[in-house]
């Protein structure tokens, strides 16, 4: 009897608090076939092969994976749905024959669902735009060959157009393709998507391709969302996906109580998403852009601490009318204006922008609002993000099947004195970067290895480093075309021309210019995009393209076509007036045109 009651105060003594799970009749638990899964999925990284996204999935079933306009889904949700819709297009395809599958899709969970159902099936993901218009679609759908077409009910119209041109099946599905949370939380139900392998103890998921399979074949088709007239494909493979993910997870230190708030086009932004999936975040995806909408969910004053935002990335036009929001909505209220700033400052790990130019006045006015610097990232469709700034942490620990305390955050990286836009920082995880002379004669490079950033080159001079004497990029002696290289054991460096002017100095890179924007006018040399950076920089231009128009005279004038929101009222003469305060005569728009944004 005294035996049995010791055991009984041992067993207390060791009793610790578990998040709330079903059993089923055997009283296993699913947590139990998790941290098998878990194991067996260590077993196969430990030996180098590669672990399809949607394989983790399975690692945080019942964990908040994606939370858009229509709802919140669960990892296993999402898993289910994939494998559901996977076991459709194997019916139409086949499996693992690497066809083209043609998807549209808006920013939400459904996307995901389409991605991992291709990939479980063994196909080859071609997210397309609807709103690209029908015939530039109709060439990427004819130039990828897709053997089938995936869609949501709102591009139904686009998707059976394109099928009775292409002859080509379709599949339709919405969020009712989901299965709701109550028919799947069970644990037998997960217990289902499982198998024992031959190894005794050792779990994988439930009919899908081996590893094996991913280790060389294609995963994604892209094709860049500002292609006019050409279809000019980018090929991804598993691999290359893989390294872009576990870049970022290692760049921005991503853990499962990460909240990812993208505001990016899909095909910008997928990446990211997937990096904050494979170790058990959640991510917010929204539907069109409405700064009062973003604040709200950055801000997440109705939602419980582990869904709020803790890493933020938008496009620079994002930043910019966030700003005017807040002018308009918060500014004059001194209990939000503190609130805000209090809450991003302890509450955001990381804001960013990628993809194009971040003017002065948004970095200027983001950072009073916030306190916090928006960390520029250079990337390519091709790439992925390749160069940028690591969010400096605490040692990266593995995701717990009992949710963790947070570790203290560390305090912000300091900056010197003279950062500012236009600051790429220097390659990521794996990367390689370098500046050629328009000769290809190699400036410097710098790689990011194991071992940490590493440069070889001759010294970068001739830039001052007081912010009595600010740094100006466009004089430093390291100036050059950027080129970029990923890290492959056993095989030379393969770099890829960006097209873009970029310097080196203090162990940053920095951005100057696209290539092809040096516009000659009567002999003098103009820099577009220093041009486009000071009409950005206007609170009411959202966008802006700068041409060369032929001169018989001067060799060229430019023309600048300035992007407006409907409701802003600038004329012409405004904008010439700004440029005049802002710029030298001669780099001023001889020709200016304002449209409205639709």
């Amino acid at each position: 009897m005294l035996s049995q009651v010791l055991r009984g105060f041992q067993r207390m003594a060791q009793w610790r608090p578990m998040p709330a799970r079903t059993f089923c009749l055997d009283l296993v638990y699913k947590d139990d076939y998790v941290e098998r899964l878990r194991h067996s999925y260590y077993a196969e990284e430990r030996n180098k092969m590669l672990m399809p996204v949607y394989k983790k999935a399975m690692l945080y079933p019942d964990d908040l994976a994606i939370r858009d306009s229509v709802g919140e889904f669960s990892y296993l949700q999402l898993y289910i749905s994939a494998k559901r819709l996977s076991k459709e297009i194997s019916a139409i395809c086949g499996s693992g024959t690497s066809s083209s599958v043609a998807f549209f899709c808006d920013s939400n969970a459904m996307w995901i669902v389409m991605l991992w159902g291709c990939w479980m099936s063994g196909q080859v993901a071609v997210p397309l735009r609807a709103s690209s218009g029908l015939e530039l679609v109709r060439l990427q759908a004819i130039d990828c060959k897709a053997n089938l077409l995936i869609g949501s009910p709102e591009n139904e119209s686009v998707i059976q157009q394109l099928s009775q041109t292409l002859k080509t099946a379709t599949i339709t599905l919405d969020h009712d393709f989901v299965p709701p949370v109550k028919d799947i939380s069970s644990t037998s139900v997960y217990a289902k998507q499982l198998v024992n392998t031959e190894k005794p103890g050792v779990l994988m998921p439930e009919a899908m391709l081996p590893n094996e399979f991913y280790e060389k074949s294609m995963a994604m088709m892209l094709y860049t969302s500002d292609a006019t007239d050409t279809c000019k494909p980018v090929m991804l493979t598993h691999r290359n996906v893989d390294a872009q993910i576990r870049c970022l997870i290692d760049t921005w230190r991503l853990g499962p109580n990460d909240t990812l708030l993208p505001v990016l086009p899909m095909l910008r932004q997928h990446m990211a998403i997937a990096a904050v999936l494979q170790v058990g975040g959640n991510v917010v995806l929204q539907q069109g852009f409405n700064a009062s909408s973003v604040w709200d969910d950055l801000l997440g004053v109705k939602m419980s601490t582990k869904k709020r935002c803790t890493c933020f990335l938008a496009m620079p036009v994002v930043y910019k009318q966030m700003i005017a929001e807040y002018n308009k909505m918060f500014i004059k209220d001194s209990l939000m204006v503190e609130y805000i700033r209090n809450h991003c400052s302890e509450k955001m790990r990381l804001m960013a922008t990628a993809f194009a130019i971040l003017p002065d006045s948004v970095f200027n006015g983001w950072r009073e609002i916030t306190g916090h610097h928006i960390l520029e990232y250079y990337g390519m469709l091709e790439t992925g993000f390749v160069l940028g700034h690591a969010i400096e942490e605490g040692p990266k620990v593995q995701p717990k099947l009992v949710p963790q305390k947070r570790l203290p955050k560390p305090p912000p990286r300091s900056f010197p004195p003279n950062y500012k836009p236009g600051t790429l920082g220097s390659p990521l995880l794996g990367v390689t970067a370098r500046l050629v002379s328009p000769t290809g004669k190699e400036i410097i490079k710098c790689h990011n290895h194991v071992g940490g950033p590493m440069k070889m080159g001759k010294a970068v001079s001739g830039a001052p480093n007081t912010p009595a004497d600010p740094f100006d990029p466009t004089k430093t002696a390291a100036n050059g075309e950027l080129e970029i290289a990923f890290t492959v054991a056993g095989e030379e460096e393969k770099f890829i021309p960006t097209g873009d002017i970029c310097t080196y100095y203090n162990d940053n890179f920095y951005f100057i210019s696209q290539a092809c924007d040096m516009i000659t006018l009567g002999g003098l040399k103009v820099n577009a995009s220093e041009v486009k950076k000071v009409l950005l920089s206007h609170p009411k231009i959202n966008d802006v393209s700068v041409l060369a128009i032929p001169n018989m005279v001067w060799g060229h004038r430019l023309f600048a076509v300035c992007a407006v929101s409907p409701d802003a009222a600038l004329e012409v003469e405004t904008i010439e007036t700004y440029c005049e305060k802002q710029l030298p005569t001669f780099k001023c728009p001889c020709i200016v045109k304002v449209v409205v944004d639709k």
